[in-house]
């Protein structure tokens, strides 16, 4: 059974990863030029127009805004593109699923995989460049760990979200909204030290370290602009948050998948 559900996540991902870039001129190269994209756009206004002040890295060479959105962005980018994503693939497999009889959880596991592929791409591009501003030490190989963290947390609540989208199409919409919002929460294009500790009544810095996300994000920085080796307490804190949304997300799917896929 393990077998047949590795084989199944392996062939949708293969078939996720080729339709992603189907009759595509520039294929795989999207994966690369979207985030390079939004990473000039948001330098441009943050870095440049507001003159926002990155912190300083740890040879003291490497600060620039761009550098610094690029951690972030690399962790946030793999969190959005595996939640948005469950819903679309399992959606993709409606009419499948209601012939024949297979592990559903192995369609949303098999985007993740060709996504997490697609972000180790973004992930080496970021490592390439710290290396020519000779910011770099072996703690870079935690932020594969930061990547595998976002996406295990990402799956959790995939798994839920594309439950509901199947029975009510305006959780894509409202998934949408609350990812954008989100996206300020976390300090990506800010950084934390400007959060003041309270703001109408609320301790909006203590949300803010609280945030699962932003442990991750802080780890990714850690590794490749800071170059220290993220607390143990970080670490925990990541992961534990990562386990428990895969465990409960992975549970509430398994309960609802059988319901969905015999609706109309």
């Amino acid at each position: 059974m393990i077998r047949t559900s590795l084989m199944l996540v392996r062939n949708f991902a293969e078939r996720e990863t080729k339709a992603r870039y189907k009759r595509s001129a520039l294929g795989w190269l999207w994966s690369l030029i979207k985030p390079l994209v939004t990473v000039a756009v948001y330098s441009l206004v943050f870095g440049v127009i507001y003159r926002a002040a990155p912190p300083v890295t740890a040879n003291g060479r490497a600060e620039t805004f761009a550098l610094y959105l690029f951690t972030g962005l690399v962790v946030w980018n793999l969190f959005t593109e595996v939640v948005t994503g469950s819903m679309q693939w399992l959606q993709g497999v409606s009419d499948l699923r209601k012939k024949i009889y297979f592990p559903t959880e192995t369609v949303i596991l098999g985007g993740a995989v060709s996504t997490f592929l697609q972000s180790v791409l973004e992930a080496m591009v970021l490592v390439a460049i710290m290396i020519g501003f000779g910011n770099i030490s072996a703690t870079v190989v935690f932020l594969p760990v930061a990547l595998v963290l976002v996406a295990v947390f990402g799956l959790g609540i995939g798994f839920v979200v594309s439950i509901f989208n199947a029975r009510y199409r305006d959780t894509e919409h409202l998934v949408g909204i609350v990812l954008s919002v989100t996206f300020f929460l976390i300090p990506i294009v800010f950084t934390p030290d400007l959060v003041p500790e309270e703001a109408y009544g609320l301790p909006v810095r203590r949300m803010m370290e609280l945030n699962p996300l932003n442990a991750i994000v802080a780890v990714s920085r850690d590794a490749v602009y800071f170059l220290e080796v993220p607390s143990l307490s970080r670490l925990a804190t990541a992961a534990g948050w990562a386990a428990g949304s895969f465990g409960l997300g992975l549970l509430y799917f398994r309960r609802r998948s059988m319901q969905i896929s015999e609706e109309p």
